[in-house]
C-alpha cells in the first residue's frame, strides 16, 4: 500500500474535514463576520473584508466559467477548476482566528494560528483525497485565499480597533457552523450544466 492509498483509506474522516469548507456553511458564517465587523469596526474595514470575499468569489466563478464554458485550462499542471473550498477556508478561517485571537497572549495566539493553519491545509488535502480536486487546484485555491487574507490584514485589519469583545464573534460563528455543518449543495453542477449547454459532448475533468 502506497502512502497515498493509506491516506485515502481514511476517506470517511476526510469527508468530515471537507465538510468544514462547504460554501453552504461558510457563506452564512461570512454573513456573521460582516455583521460583527459593521458594529465592531469601521465601515471601511467591513467593506474591505466583504469586498475581498466577493472578489475571491468573482475570480473563482470566472475561472470556472472559462473552463466549463470556454474550455480553457492549464492541462500541463492539471489545473482545470480551482477549489472553492480551499479559497473560502483559507480566507474565512484565517480572518476569524486573527480577529478572535487579537488580544490573546502571544504564545496562545501563535498556537491558535498554527492550529487553524493546519485545519485549512487539511481542508485543502481533503479535497484531493475525496477526489473533489487535483493537487494543483487545491493548492491554487489555498494560495488565492491567503493572498486575499494578506491584503485584508495589511491594508485594513492592522489599523482596526474593535469595539466589541471577540467572543461576540466566536459564539455566533460556532452556532452557525453547528447548524449548517453537513448541509451540501454541489455548486459545481451548475457550472457543469452550463458547460454541457455551451459545449455539447465536451469531457470535463472534474
Amino acid at each position: 500500500m502506497t502512502f497515498v492509498d493509506y491516506v485515502r483509506s481514511f476517506a470517511p474522516e476526510w469527508w468530515r474535514i471537507t465538510l468544514l469548507g462547504e460554501p453552504t456553511m461558510l457563506i452564512p458564517v461570512s454573513v456573521v463576520v460582516v455583521i460583527w465587523l459593521w458594529f465592531s469596526c469601521t465601515s471601511r474595514i467591513t467593506l474591505m473584508w466583504g469586498g475581498l470575499l466577493i472578489l475571491g468569489g468573482v475570480l473563482l466563478i470566472t475561472q470556472k466559467l472559462l473552463y466549463y464554458v470556454g474550455g480553457l485550462s492549464l492541462t500541463s499542471i492539471q489545473l482545470y477548476t480551482v477549489s472553492g473550498h480551499s479559497v473560502a477556508a483559507s480566507y474565512i478561517y484565517g480572518s476569524l482566528i486573527v480577529m478572535i485571537a487579537r488580544t490573546w497572549p502571544r504564545s496562545l495566539k501563535y498556537g491558535a494560528w498554527v492550529a487553524v493553519g493546519g485545519l485549512v491545509l487539511a481542508i485543502g488535502v481533503s479535497r484531493v483525497v475525496v477526489a473533489g480536486h487535483r493537487v494543483s487546484e487545491a493548492a491554487t485555491g489555498l494560495a488565492l485565499g491567503l493572498i486575499l487574507l494578506s491584503c485584508f490584514l495589511w491594508f485594513s485589519w492592522r489599523t482596526a480597533h474593535p469595539r466589541i469583545a471577540a467572543w461576540t464573534l466566536a459564539l455566533p460563528c460556532l452556532v452557525t457552523m453547528a447548524l449548517t455543518y453537513g448541509h451540501v449543495f454541489e455548486f459545481e453542477t451548475i457550472f457543469r450544466q452550463l458547460g454541457r449547454w455551451a459545449r455539447p459532448g465536451a469531457a470535463f475533468y472534474r
